[in-house]
């Protein structure tokens, strides 16, 4: 596998999370409510890995007062961010935690989901083990990721005001923290290898 992008560290990691909040964080809530429609979670526990702002978690449990979602994060900015987003909700939570390492018992999730975050992981298969650990023998983990490749914004996914942000950035990002089909395929091995695949080639 590819090794990931080192991690952001002092000033950078600042700047760069800053900089998610207001731009990423804000303009794509379209694609989180799509996502949190497409895992349909109505109630039990949901584990949002790599949380970042935490706009998934807030959209998971918005409208399902039988859902606690929990959110974790290595930068203590984003969970400060995820906190003044999430408002007076009491169904939702975040914790500065490492995702190889959940503080949780086991078979505490109902589902889990990792968006944007797949790219940053540097063992995987340590990763997918834990995950796979807290998640119910029923529940199901999403990872999604942005297709590095692609030469269009699917309608619907990127909320604009003004022309704000144009195609051609969200593209850039895309290409910048996504993943292409070859980095795709070695995630996908990684599952096939981890309990959620069987441990099996």
């Amino acid at each position: 596998m590819k090794p990931a992008p080192r991690p952001k560290t002092g000033l950078r990691a600042q700047i760069s999370d800053r900089l998610y909040d207001w731009g990423p964080g804000r303009y794509y809530q379209p694609a989180y409510a799509h996502i949190a429609e497409s895992i349909g979670l109505e109630e039990g526990a949901f584990l949002d890995v790599g949380c970042g702002p935490g706009w998934l978690s807030v959209h998971v449990a918005a409208e399902h007062s039988r859902v606690d979602a929990v959110g974790i994060d290595l930068s203590e900015r984003m969970i400060a961010a995820a906190n003044r987003h999430k408002g007076a909700r009491l169904n939702v939570r975040f914790a500065v935690m490492d995702a190889a390492q959940v503080l949780y018992p086991d078979a505490t999730f109902h589902a889990a989901a990792a968006v944007q975050s797949a790219h940053h992981w540097t063992d995987s298969g340590a990763l997918l083990a834990e995950l796979h650990r807290v998640l119910r023998p029923e529940g199901r983990f999403y990872i999604y990721e942005a297709d590095s490749d692609s030469s269009e914004v699917p309608p619907g996914w990127v909320q604009t005001k003004i022309g704000w942000p144009p195609e051609a950035l969200v593209r850039l990002g895309w290409r910048r923290f996504g993943m292409n089909e070859a980095r795709w395929e070695d995630l996908k091995q990684a599952v096939r290898m981890s309990p959620f695949g069987g441990g099996q080639d």
